[in-house]
């Protein structure tokens, strides 16, 4: 009898009943980890606008990362997880000498290139460079701020010339703008103004002789008697020529220097640099195609269209090569939290375009538009993610955009963006997250932010991609948090992606918010899910081609197997699936243990809710009862509560956490207070008016003396749940009845 009732004290503290996951057996959790497993993490931010990135490998010491944003912002990091904010300087020029400052005043007046070589006649031919006053050439009348209009600007290291060079954007309103170059020695400054790079807005003359003639128009047009009728448009220049700001400099594959720039209005424009100076290369002519009309593609002083026009929406231009393309990333709508910004991109073979997404539409517009929020009137580009929610997150990210992209030299892809939240206000921070090429060579960015180079997870790249089996089958196989990232964003109500529950199965099949299917392809990471909404019709299945993974998941240490993949049509979808052990002991010790809905012993006396808000992860909670016929595994008490009942009966519940085959079970008893007349007889062996302890040591007796047929001595766990309890003394008794 001794083992018997160590089995019944065993029973005493832990119960399940659940299902393992397809099959799986179930591993238990003991309360001793719960509290243990899952833990949050910060990361070090910085809130820098419109981040360009760069690496610093010409330093000495250890390889540093940079973002500069606009408004003089900047930070580095050695990680690409942990950022800290960094101050650059100007230089002055004075006999020679460069004084390093903060002061940026006078600066963009007087630069120190003298000198660059031009066509003329057909023949390239050195000319003085004269001097340039990017700082007065600005349109100011409305906006006189030289610091707060010093945006987006863009750091390269040029190996020819042995600087770094800045391009910064001047801005000015009605499109008098100016991008300016200016370089130096160490990536931190002092940065000297070396000329102007592209001016814009000839037709404006507010200012005394503040016509095309201060600026370089005539070193590429030569010598003109008035200023060309395309360009003297007055306020419908931004119907056909670019806003001169954003800047984005790169070395093609070849080693040419090429510069993406401009800002909705007439659309992003392409130029080729001049290795040697940083400037514009005077001897690369573009020919001048619809000139005189809005329908622009190239110009001999802008270059080449490659995005945008008619003043649709489109900015902050970033261009890098991987793989087998370069991508084009544009991002549409308003930067604040309300104004839809979202990041789109095209790819093309070359670097100056032409670029389209998967459908084969062009980046570049061919009449006016809406390109984003609810009433647009167009999804061209794809959509590399949106605006979202996970769970660890305490805000949603919105309104995220004027990205770059860096393909690190160990093979590793990188976004970085800078996103607003729905906060209620207009405060942003940086995220980098890793990107990836799936098998139809369009890029996917991972669910979660980079981890850290020295980060757990933190070790695949490309290659990892396409030659290895990341995850078996059986750990894809799971409860995942999913989200799509649409076109058409609400963003004016505050819309954005939130994730539900979808399982994948080991064999294949995709139910939940989402059914359909799903496959990997084998020896590769490469997966493709071919599913749709719950409830939708079966021809609004989608075919979505990406890649899975692990990753951690943002704030947490907890690891998740997570897809990212992406449709033809531009739309992304993320997919988490976290280890089940650490959903478990996150739902146990933050909701369940917090927000238990019953007390120890408490006297039910009406129906409870046993449900929790807020359980997450993919998680699930449920209850069971030993005395469903009094108190149900739904809450529901069965017998009428009498206040002075002469029968009270201990009813044992199980709340149980599982997430796949991870399980912890808590239990807790209460009370059920009614009179004798309302209590099941079925079990009650003793007849005293409850099903007990006592019921289950005379069933026990019993089957000692012989008493139940087929029943032998010491198996009274006749339902082989490792436990003696109720359950048995209705299975015995029934025995005892036949």
């Amino acid at each position: 009898m001794k083992k018997w009732l160590l089995a019944f004290a065993a029973f005493s503290s832990i119960c399940i009943i659940a299902q393992a996951y397809e099959g799986d057996s179930i591993i238990m959790m003991s309360t001793s980890q719960m509290g243990r497993i899952y833990k949050t993490s910060a990361a070090s931010r910085v809130s820098v606008h419109d981040p360009s990135i760069v690496v610093d490998r010409q330093t000495a010491g250890e390889t540093t990362y940079y973002i500069f944003g606009s408004h003089r912002a900047c930070a580095r990091s050695t990680d690409l997880k942990n950022w800290y904010g960094q101050s650059w300087t100007y230089g002055t020029v004075q006999n020679g000498k460069v004084t390093s400052t903060t002061n940026f005043a006078g600066v963009f007046k007087t630069n120190q290139t003298k000198e660059v070589t031009i066509l003329k006649d057909g023949v390239e031919t050195k000319v003085a460079f004269g001097n340039f006053d990017s700082e007065t050439w600005r349109y100011t009348a409305n906006n006189a701020s030289l610091g707060g209009n010093q945006w987006a600007p863009d750091v390269i290291w040029n190996p020819t010339m042995q600087k770094w060079c800045m391009y910064m954007s001047l801005n000015g309103d009605n499109w008098r703008s100016v991008i300016a170059l200016l370089t130096s020695d160490k990536i931190t400054g002092p940065y000297v103004y070396q000329g102007p790079v592209v001016f814009s807005g000839f037709q404006w003359t507010d200012l005394p002789n503040q016509t095309y003639k201060q600026t370089d128009l005539e070193l590429v047009l030569g010598t003109l008697t008035s200023l060309p009728s395309r360009y003297n448009l007055g306020g419908n220049w931004g119907r056909r020529w670019p806003n001169n700001i954003d800047p984005c400099t790169f070395f093609d594959e070849e080693g040419e220097l090429w510069m993406a720039y401009g800002s909705w209005s007439g659309g992003i424009f392409m130029l080729k640099l001049d290795k040697e100076t940083g400037l514009r290369d005077y001897t690369t002519t573009y020919a001048g195609t619809n000139n005189n009309s809005d329908g622009v593609t190239s110009d001999p002083y802008f270059g080449k269209k490659i995005a945008g026009g008619y003043y649709v929406s489109g900015e902050g231009p970033y261009i890098e090569h991987i793989g087998n393309y370069y991508y084009l990333f544009v991002t549409h709508g308003g930067l604040e939290a309300s104004k839809g910004y979202e990041m789109h991109y095209y790819r093309s073979k070359r670097p100056d375009g032409p670029y389209s997404d998967a459908s084969g539409t062009s980046a570049i517009f061919p009449s006016y538009m809406m390109n984003y929020g609810p009433s647009a009137g167009t999804t061209r580009g794809m959509k590399i993610l949106g605006s979202h929610q996970w769970d660890t997150m305490r805000f949603a990210e919105m309104s995220q955009g004027h990205n770059s992209v860096l393909l690190d030299e160990d093979g590793r892809a990188y976004l970085i963006y800078h996103t607003r939240f729905n906060s209620g206000n207009e405060g942003f921070e940086d995220r980098v997250h890793q990107v990836f090429l799936n098998e139809k060579g369009w890029l996917v960015a991972s669910p979660f932010e980079f981890n850290g180079l020295k980060g757990v997870n933190s070790t695949y790249t490309q290659g990892d991609i396409d030659t290895t089996e990341i995850c078996t089958q059986d750990e894809i196989a799971g409860t995942y948090q999913v989200m799509a990232h649409p076109y058409k964003v609400d963003f004016a109500n505050n819309a954005y992606s939130k994730p539900q529950d979808v399982l994948l199965k080991k064999n294949g099949l995709v139910s939940g918010g989402y059914v359909g299917t799903w496959r990997r392809k084998a020896g590769t990471s490469f997966i493709t899910l071919k599913v749709r909404p719950k409830g939708a019709t079966s021809a609004s299945i989608t075919e979505y081609y990406g890649v899975i993974l692990p990753q951690i998941y943002s704030g947490t240490n907890a690891p998740s197997v997570c897809f990212t993949a992406i449709s033809a049509e531009g739309v992304s979808l993320w997919g988490s699936n976290m280890d089940g052990n650490y959903a478990v002991d996150y739902n146990y010790t933050n909701i369940v243990k917090e927000h238990m809905p019953v007390t120890a012993l408490q006297i039910i006396k009406t129906d409870v809710d046993l449900s929790f808000s807020g359980v997450t992860y993919g998680a699930n909670v449920s209850w069971t009862s030993d005395h469903p016929d009094l108190f149900s595994d739904k809450g529901e008490l069965m017998v009428p509560y009498v206040a002075t009942g002469d029968t009270t009966v201990v009813v044992s519940l199980t709340c149980t956490i599982q997430k796949d085959n991870y399980a912890y079970a808590q239990k807790r008893q209460v009370r059920i207070r009614t009179n004798k007349t309302e209590l099941p007889t079925k079990a009650d062996v003793n007849q005293d008016g409850t099903v007990d302890t006592q019921d289950v040591l005379c069933v026990y007796q019993f089957i000692q003396d012989g008493e139940v047929p087929g029943v032998k001595e010491g198996a009274c766990d006749v339902n082989n749940d490792g436990f003696v309890d109720t359950q048995d003394v209705l299975t015995i008794y029934e025995k005892m009845k036949e």
